[in-house]
């Protein structure tokens, strides 16, 4: 089966997954949740940790190396369902996975703050903020800082670059609200 055919079966069976990401130079990150979309391109994961719904994150399609659901993930899924968490596995946005500008449209469009990454250890970067504007190539964001201190000008950041996004997580919907500006 290809991971092609593992995405829409897992997607069509809610089924919790781990999905390891190859992000460059050797660098591997493991993503876990359950798929409520993709595209050829991209995929949309409901994060979910410790029983927990996180988040959503999205990333290449092409940066999948493995997609497991083994008896471990059928047992975790099995307490999800007993749990009445997996009736919560919905996607409350319209998020078009055709390419990064239609995926930042879609997100900077309902108003949501997002972070996006590099998750390679030789070129992590790491900005959380609003989306300021969306190019064919390129996005600007005005990030934020831990403290909640929003930088002076946006950053510019090269799809090209971005291993993932994630976003409507608690950490960010919770800060976002105490935003404020550097004096």
């Amino acid at each position: 089966m290809t991971i092609f055919e593992k995405i829409e079966k897992h997607q069509t069976q809610k089924n919790y997954v781990k999905i390891k990401r190859d992000v460059g130079n050797k660098s591997y990150v493991l993503s876990h949740g359950y798929i409520l979309d993709h595209s050829f391109d991209f995929v949309l994961l409901k994060e979910n940790d410790d029983f927990l719904f996180k988040g959503f994150t999205i990333f290449p399609t092409s940066s999948i190396t493995k997609i497991r659901h083994n008896d471990y993930d059928q047992f975790f899924d099995s307490i999800m369902e007993q749990e009445g968490q997996k009736k919560l596995i919905e996607m409350p946005y319209q998020i078009d996975l055709e390419s990064w500008e239609t995926i930042f449209n879609s997100i900077k469009s309902i108003n949501l703050k997002c972070a996006v990454e590099n998750e390679n250890n030789d070129r992590f970067f790491f900005k959380i903020g609003e989306i300021v504007k969306v190019k064919r190539r390129s996005l600007k964001i005005l990030n934020f800082d831990p403290a909640g201190f929003i930088d002076d000008e946006p950053t510019k950041i090269k799809y090209k670059e971005i291993s993932a996004i994630g976003f409507d997580d608690n950490y960010t919907n919770t800060i976002s609200k105490y935003l404020r500006a550097k004096q």
